[in-house]
This record gives C-alpha cells, structure tokens and sequence, in this order.
C-alpha cells in the first residue's frame, strides 16, 4: 500500500516558499494544485504539490511569453 502524505496550508506555504493567501486564492479561482478537503480541513498531497510546482519550471522568462503564460 502506497502512503499518500498529506501537508495543510501553512506547511505548504512555507515549504514551497509561497503565501497562504496564495495557496486560498488558487483553490477559490481555480488553477492551483490539487487539494483534498476532509470535513473543514484543507490538506495538500505533497506528490501533487511537487507535480505542480515543477510544471512551472521555465528556463526563461521570454519562454513564459511565448507561451502565452502569465505569473
């Protein structure tokens, strides 16, 4: 059996070095990793978040123009 580890806002915030506010606007717009929500809480699977972040790599900022991506 494969063991999901699963991280809530604060601890994502910081691992990933960005805000709370961040990680509450992607999840209200759409767009953000993928989270799970048991009851009230608010958890992120730590593979989905490193999935996430790592599609983000760019090797220059004129490749996220060309692409059409905004920050």
């Amino acid at each position: 059996m494969v063991e999901v580890v699963l991280i809530d806002e604060k601890v994502a915030a910081e691992r990933f070095a960005m805000s709370r506010a961040w990680f509450q606007r992607m999840r209200w717009c759409g767009g953000g990793p993928p989270f799970l929500k048991i009851g009230a809480a608010v958890r992120y699977p730590v593979v989905e978040l490193e999935k996430y972040f790592l599609t983000k790599k760019h090797h220059s900022t004129s490749e996220v123009k060309a692409n059409g991506l905004s920050l």
